[in-house]
């Protein structure tokens, strides 16, 4: 994701996790690793702003759609 945009987005929703990350690249201080799967964390778990997802393309997207419209269900503001 370009800062920019990213930069932008969250003056906007103020995230408090990136669900889709590495060590490497992750926008936010709490984030989610291929270790610490994104698809099976409770994404609402002692949140207190937005989730940022930017999820890894390929055949495993569908997945990270419906978790962010099933963690959406459970009261989080989730951009992807």
């Amino acid at each position: 994701t370009p800062p920019d945009l990213f930069r932008r987005l969250d003056d906007e929703f103020h995230f408090d996790l990136d669900a889709a990350a590495s060590t490497a690249n992750a926008l936010c201080e709490r984030y989610c690793t291929s270790a610490l799967d994104g698809l099976v964390v409770d994404w609402s778990s002692g949140l207190e702003g937005a989730v940022f997802c930017n999820p890894p393309y390929g055949r495993e997207i569908g997945r990270w759609v419906q978790k962010g419209f099933e963690e959406s269900r459970k009261g989080c503001t989730v951009v992807m």
